[in-house]
């Protein structure tokens, strides 16, 4: 079938892999505590997302491109360790809204039960603030984003591919691209499965950390320099 060798056994060791801790899971599980089941649930999307889109390029010959060029792999490692750094010290400081979906949907209906009591006059400084904050980008897509940054900029990703997937494919190959491309889909439609229980498991712990502002700024904290040393693991990939 399309050149695979062993489906099953691909599905088995795939489904194996995805119940393996790793930099994935630790995420989706930081950002689902620190903000609930939807801000888990996109970064689990943006995450599987990411997925995909190594699979393209793996069926398209990029990826080894990149893992045998130096320069290219060395560039992908600095801007996915960056960027989880980054994200990281802006969670720090943020003191527990940065990164909290939940937290600005509070705001927002806030906003709106504030403007509905007391309605701002045309060109008055609450109507152009009202106007910012409907224009402003949704909360969840700025996570999702996140989330496929994230996984793409994740330089294990690519060795993690080009490692598994060329095991489960005849050679010589007949069908080109497609054998990677049912493989790489099959592993991201598991791994799409497993993020969705551990955002299941998570969320109830995120409910219990809203009621307490401490521990919203603790969670801030801890999820910051879980970030950071994600980015750490990322930029030390041999």
């Amino acid at each position: 079938m399309l050149s695979i060798e062993n489906y099953a056994g691909f599905v088995a060791a795939a489904a194996a892999l995805c119940l393996t801790p790793g930099i994935d899971t630790v995420y989706i599980l930081t950002r689902t505590i620190a903000g609930g089941r939807a801000e888990g649930l996109a970064s689990a999307l943006g995450i599987n997302t990411g997925l995909v889109v190594h699979t393209v390029l793996v069926a398209a010959g990029l990826s080894l491109v990149l893992a045998a060029s130096p320069v290219a792999f060395g560039a992908i490692k600095i801007a996915g360790a960056a960027y989880l750094v980054v994200m990281g010290v802006r969670s720090v400081l943020s003191g527990g809204a940065s990164f909290s979906t939940a937290a600005g949907e509070k705001s927002a209906s806030n906003g709106a039960r504030a403007s509905v009591s007391s309605p701002a006059a045309p060109g008055a400084p609450g109507a152009s603030a009202a106007g910012a904050s409907t224009a402003a980008p949704a909360p969840l897509a700025r996570t999702y984003t996140q989330g496929v940054l994230t996984n793409v900029l994740n330089p294990k990703i690519i060795l993690f591919f080009l490692a598994l997937l060329p095991q489960f494919i005849a050679v010589p190959n007949e069908h080109g691209p497609l054998p990677f491309l049912a493989l790489g889909l099959t592993y991201t439609a598991l791994s799409t499965l497993w993020t969705v229980v551990i955002v299941a498991i998570a969320a109830p712990f995120s409910r219990l950390l809203a009621r307490s502002e401490r521990a919203g700024r603790v969670t801030a904290v801890v999820s910051g320099l879980v970030y950071v040393a994600l980015g750490g693991t990322i930029f030390f990939t041999a």
